[in-house]
């Protein structure tokens, strides 16, 4: 195994750590409150304190690769329930999800209706396909995966509404930053009107929030998302950042001070066992191929380019070109 491919595993296995630091952050229900009460509408009028305290029930948030469920306190109601990270149907692709949650809005008489919130943090906006597809589908097998079986007796209005959130950010284009998108099924009559509740027919729903570190966001809620998500900022920034935004910094302090210890790292050993190494020894057949890989993942990651530049000792232009190509 050569120098640049051991680079890369290092920096990928960081970034799975770094990832799932990120996802456990997320899984807050101060974070989550915070989401929902913003993009989600039925959450709108909803008092803040409610939706983290009433609406969110904390023992139905999973996280994938960190722990299958949080503050699990009832083992034989979930498995009836069948709510977790990952749902796995015949003969269908498995979907593992990075978190699934269990939330209850009031409707106006007061009812309280569930639905189920699916959160995705995504690192590469330019993944080969349309996000908004990717989300459909996974809010769709949340959907259809609320029903184990299926008979003549089935009672499909049982079934329960789902939002999908994909939070993208890193090389989101500066045109599309500080935005969010929801996506929903409507009625659209055809031929004469029928009068039908929204309740009725509107059950999938995906939600896209775009961020960059460039772009300051404007709104409040993405401000926040864009602080705890940025790896430019420090530690110390970050917190202040959170602060301001109204977040118990005791509930997160320790998860955030590990997601960004392990930002440095990875950004460390890219520069220094990677793009030094690699140019202190000469290498001269590929070289230039492997720094251009390592370059692309810390620019990725929330590098800016001035430092990239620095390290790999290409000029900023250069780098701004290999990210045109590799779009």
């Amino acid at each position: 195994m050569n120098d640049i491919t051991n680079v890369i595993m290092s920096i990928e296995e960081g970034k799975e750590k770094y990832d799932n630091a990120l996802k456990e952050l997320l899984a807050n229900r101060q974070f989550l409150s915070r989401i929902l009460k913003r993009f989600v509408p039925e959450f709108k009028n909803c008092r803040l304190n409610d939706i983290e305290e009433i609406y969110i029930e904390p023992q139905k948030i999973f996280v994938s690769d960190i722990s299958v469920e949080r503050n699990l306190t009832n083992l034989e109601r979930h498995a009836v329930e069948g709510l977790s990270n990952e749902d796995n149907t015949q003969n269908e692709a498995n979907i593992k999800y990075d978190i699934i949650f269990k939330a209850f809005y009031p409707d106006l008489k007061g009812k309280l209706i569930g639905m189920y919130i699916n959160i995705e943090a995504q690192n590469n906006y330019y993944p080969g396909y349309p996000i908004e597809v990717r989300g459909m589908f996974y809010a769709a097998r949340r959907f259809g995966s609320q029903l184990k079986s299926i008979t003549g007796a089935t009672d499909y209005g049982r079934l329960e509404k789902v939002y999908s959130v994909w939070i993208c950010m890193g090389n989101v284009p500066d045109k599309e930053a500080g935005t969010a998108t929801l996506y929903r099924t409507v009625k659209d009559d055809i031929i004469g009107t029928v009068d039908r509740e929204r309740t009725e027919f509107d059950f999938i729903n995906v939600i896209v929030i775009r961020l960059n570190d460039r772009m300051k966001a404007e709104d409040a809620v993405l401000g926040m998302l864009q602080a705890l998500c940025s790896r430019r900022m420090t530690k110390e920034n970050k917190m202040e950042a959170l602060k301001e935004y109204g977040i118990r910094l005791t509930e997160v302090e320790e998860e955030v001070n590990k997601m960004c210890n392990l930002s440095d790292w990875v950004f460390d050993t890219a520069i220094e066992s990677g793009m030094k190494k690699g140019m202190e020894k000469g290498i001269e057949k590929g070289m230039e191929q492997g720094i251009q890989q390592i370059s692309l993942e810390l620019l990725r990651d929330g590098m800016p380019y001035e430092r990239v530049a620095k390290y790999a000792g290409v000029p900023v232009e250069k780098l701004k070109l290999w990210e045109k190509e590799c779009r």
